[in-house]
């Protein structure tokens, strides 16, 4: 067994209206995911702080690298975006939360991911990840601010 280690990082967006699979963020640096830049680690546990209480199901999507997914928050993934495929293959994997997974705090919603057992590398040049999140809701999420987002990832470290 490794080092446990949790990294709790503002999933920054755009104050708008961001609807059905659309960024809500994206290129959110997750710094110290590894040990050394040549470590992997495993995500354990994903914990999302809503503000909104509106709970979206999102695919969280973490990278090695932090090209960026759309031209902006609120667009498609790949919307306006030349080369796509370079921050695809930078892709470490995903974890999905659905809307089953909230519970409702009258003012805020949280919902936490446990047991995921992802397994995930450095590139060798940095011990950062990436995350970007996707709303997939099946309708809009209404951010009033720029950090009514907040995620806590749960590492084990080699």
């Amino acid at each position: 067994m490794g080092l446990f280690d949790v990294r709790t990082v503002t999933a920054t967006t755009d104050a708008e209206t961001i609807g059905d699979n659309k960024v809500i963020c994206q290129s959110v640096e997750i710094t110290g995911a590894f040990s050394s830049k040549n470590n992997g680690s495993m995500i354990q546990s994903i914990t999302i702080l809503d503000e909104t209480t509106t709970g979206p199901a999102v695919d969280v999507v973490f990278s090695t690298s932090n090209t960026a997914i759309s031209d902006d928050e609120g667009k498609a993934v790949g919307e306006d975006v030349a080369d796509l495929d370079d921050m695809l293959a930078n892709v470490v994997g995903h974890v999905s939360v659905v809307a089953g997974d909230y519970t409702n705090l009258i003012d805020s919603s949280i919902a936490t991911k446990s047991n995921i057992n992802l397994v995930v590398k450095g590139d060798g040049s940095s011990n950062s990840l990436y995350m970007h999140i996707i709303n997939r809701s099946g309708g809009n999420w209404v951010a009033s601010a720029t950090d009514n987002m907040r995620v806590k990832i749960g590492f084990i470290k080699s």
